[in-house]
């Protein structure tokens, strides 16, 4: 049997599947009469079919979400490999706390809207920079990509191509946002840190 869990006078909810649940067959009219008095349904609109169709959406909705939890989890996993690739290289053997920096470019990264292969097009760059509040032309965005790619023309980056650009000595327009950007935060987490505790040596 399956559990119930009724939060209202009027709504059951099960461990059904919502299409399953709502099926038009199982409403009573008290449950009816209980949706639209609470004002959840108007009356004169009110449609079963349109009811048990939103619920079947929600359903596929809800699949949508693990699916897209599932694609992040590979993407972290991928990245994370590469980052293992990167510590063992000799050529970034000097550099100074790279475990700590890959974590942060690999975060970084992952902020950008990443194709299914887990690359950055010119629309995922687009977007981010948007966020950052510095939308930049076609052309401008055409320049970093190429910037990034190492001077080739391709319609995406991946996350070792990133990882050249943030590690190498080039500085590019990209790394120099994202280098501003993530010392920003960093005086604003200062900024917000509480007061020192005073002390006697404090006192005039």
């Amino acid at each position: 049997m399956k559990k119930k869990s009724t939060f209202s006078p009027f709504i059951t909810i099960t461990e059904e599947p919502l299409s399953k649940a709502f099926n038009p067959s199982n409403f009573s009219g008290d449950w009816l009469v209980g949706l639209t008095r609470n004002g959840i349904i108007a009356p004169d609109t009110f449609s079963l079919h349109w009811l048990s169709a939103l619920c079947t959406e929600m359903d596929h909705t809800a699949q949508g979400g693990k699916a897209y939890g599932l694609l992040k989890s590979q993407q972290e996993e991928k990245l994370n490999s590469i980052n293992e690739a990167f510590l063992s290289d000799p050529q970034y053997a000097e550099e100074e706390d790279l475990s700590s920096k890959l974590e942060m470019f690999k975060k970084k990264y992952m902020e950008f809207d990443l194709n299914d292969k887990g690359d950055i097009d010119i629309m995922g760059l687009k977007r981010m920079l948007e966020k950052l509040g510095l939308a930049k032309t076609h052309l401008e965005l055409k320049k970093m990509m190429s910037e990034v790619t190492g001077g080739t023309s391709k319609d995406t980056f991946s996350y070792h191509d990133f990882l050249n650009m943030m590690l190498g000595k080039r500085n590019a327009i990209l790394k120099l946002i994202l280098m501003f950007e993530g010392m920003g935060k960093d005086q604003e987490q200062k900024d917000v840190a509480p007061p020192r505790r005073k002390t006697f040596s404090d006192l005039p």
